[in-house]
């Protein structure tokens, strides 16, 4: 098979699929999540430290913003932990914030890290 390249003998690569990771802006702009929404804490124990979605995608507790939900999270939480299960998006309903980027993803067909790496491990406790 000399010099015979993948192409000539019928062989093609896989197409890699474009992974996009989705991020809180996109859920505001999509008008999943809302700025100025107060995001609970999943755990109880928390459930008192209520942080709010600034319009940038920024998560602000006790007047501190924060990068991302997961910063937010372990901020509360005082551990590692992951944001997208964390908070609560709709305490009524206990849709986490998961839940609600599943929704988009889902509704949008975006291929994303479902599970990013700030997610890596988590157990979603109650």
């Amino acid at each position: 098979m000399g010099g015979a390249s993948e192409s000539s003998l019928g062989l093609c690569r896989p197409r890699q699929r474009s992974v996009r990771k989705v991020e809180l802006t996109d859920l505001i702009n999509a008008g999943h999540l809302h700025p100025g929404m107060s995001l609970i804490p999943k755990r109880k124990k928390y459930s008192h430290r209520v942080a709010t979605l600034l319009a940038d995608g920024r998560v602000e507790v006790d007047g501190q913003p924060f990068e991302t939900a997961r910063e937010a999270a372990i901020a509360i939480y005082e551990k590692k932990t992951g944001g997208w299960w964390f908070f609560l998006a709709d305490p009524t309903s206990g849709r986490t914030l998961r839940d609600v980027r599943r929704d988009y993803i889902e509704a949008m067909a975006v291929d994303s890290d479902d599970d990013d790496q700030d997610d890596d491990g988590d157990v979603d406790e109650a």
